[in-house]
């Protein structure tokens, strides 16, 4: 495995706070030296925390991943293409009241009628052509723009525009060719000259599927063979590759107003409402939804090889960002696991065993899907087993709390009217069905 705690930029300075050993151990336990890996960096209020990365970029070569690798990050991408929208509205090209049909010639008519703001929110009613069987079928030849859009648009809108949120590749898609219309440039040379030149982006870039290995491989849970989704077709709904180090400039200069104005961000970050009053949890690019009791700006990207998650904490001013080479390992997890050790969303770890909670705890407890999970002392160190699976070790903590080991996700030990229970609560879904145990 390998982390660093070198400054990647003089940007940052590295926290004096920073547990860098405990931050080496979680990304331990979420890869393997000989398996694909992951990459991840958190900073808060200017401070560098940790970045680090461990696992292979090849497994073939066996070439180990390293910080400055490129990924593509898929619809992250989603946040540059409405920031690049933003831009040309604060330019007077375009109005977010503008209709698809205003730049686009010849799309049906439940299409070019919809807005640029709804679809930038995915309320538009728009389909996504990933669902389409028959795009599924073609997507592996490479295509120009105009050509794939006539192929998604041969679909049929699923509702009318504000009626719901649904969310749609297709849209994004036709962002890019709206954001080519109105600036005169194609997609890739826009974000190249108005965000990845600006920033000194270095590393970033819209990928195509012909350009050749970028150095690092992307994997999948199907023979470690990628599906084959020519890139072209992806285009402003999820293309760019990137790094660490050029995200976090991209954050940074997309919340401080260098990209667009703040209050065009505050039109990225705040959610939807629809036409019924209800609120969707998404805004132009970003989503915006709680995630244990925190306020989060958030984005997941998955594209064949790869997955990405970025998510940002205003009210820590705490922004972390993670790349997975292969596509069925979500880096989500890990970053959880590190932000609730950072700004203490789990209940700390204890060292000195509770007593009264080690009496408490030993015992048979029983999911509501009735899988028994059985808690045992072994020479002072307390383990879990679900029905017939290994055994765990557990980690005591604050709170009549403990976890399995490499998760911060836990379990909370109470008593109810003379009962036992143990409540379950995990850092993105929120508290659990209960296990009462048995007697």
């Amino acid at each position: 495995m390998l982390r660093t705690a070198v400054l990647a930029s003089s940007l940052f300075t590295l926290s004096a706070h920073a547990n860098i050993s405990v931050f080496d151990d979680m990304l331990a336990c979420h890869t393997s030296d000989s398996n694909p890996g992951l990459a991840v960096r958190i900073e808060q209020s200017g401070k560098l925390i940790y970045t680090g990365v461990a696992g292979l970029s090849d497994i073939k070569s066996k070439q180990v991943l390293k910080l400055d690798n490129v990924f593509q990050i898929g619809s992250v991408s989603k946040q540059f293409t409405a920031a690049a929208i933003l831009q040309l509205v604060e330019k007077n090209k375009l109005a977010l009241s503008d209709t698809l049909g205003d730049f686009i010639a010849g799309l049906p008519t439940e299409f070019a009628q919809v807005t640029i703001a709804s679809v930038l929110s995915h309320t538009s009613g728009l389909p996504n052509y990933n669902n389409d069987a028959r795009i599924r079928n073609i997507w592996h030849i490479k295509q120009d723009l105009d050509a794939i859009i006539k192929e998604i648009t041969k679909q049929s809108v699923i509702a009318g525009p504000g009626e719901v949120f649904n969310y749609s590749n297709t849209g994004y898609v036709l962002l890019g060719k709206v954001i080519e219309v109105a600036s005169g440039l194609n997609y890739a040379d826009y974000l190249r000259t108005h965000i990845f030149s600006p920033l000194q982006m270095n590393h970033s870039y819209v990928t195509k599927q012909d350009e050749g290995n970028t150095g690092t491989t992307g994997y999948t849970s199907d023979n470690n063979s990628p599906i084959k989704v020519d890139r072209s077709w992806v285009h402003a709904s999820g293309a760019i590759v990137s790094t660490l180090e050029d995200m976090s400039r991209w954050h940074q200069a997309l919340i401080s107003g260098k990209v667009i104005s703040k209050p065009s961000y505050q039109k990225m970050i705040t959610p939807t409402v629809l036409n019924n009053g209800e609120t969707s949890p998404y805004g132009f690019g970003l989503y915006n939804y709680p995630i244990s009791g925190k306020k989060t700006i958030n984005h997941e990207g998955w594209i064949p090889g790869f997955m990405t998650w970025s998510i940002y904490l205003p009210d820590d001013d705490l922004y972390a960002v993670a790349f997975s080479n292969n596509d069925a390992k979500h880096p989500g997890p890990l970053v959880l696991d590190m932000i609730a050790r950072q700004i203490s969303l789990s209940p700390a770890p204890i060292t000195k065993i509770n007593k009264g909670l080690a009496k408490n705890l030993i015992g048979k407890y029983q999911f509501t899907d009735n899988r028994v999970m059985t808690i045992s002392e072994e020479n002072k160190q307390f383990f879990g087993q679900i029905n017939d699976e290994p055994k765990r070790r557990l980690l005591l903590r604050e709170d009549e709390s403990f976890s399995f080991e490499c998760t911060e996700n836990y379990y909370k030990l109470s008593n109810k009217n003379d009962e036992v229970i143990l409540t379950p609560i995990n850092l993105y879904r929120g508290e659990g069905q209960p296990l009462r145990k048995l007697l």
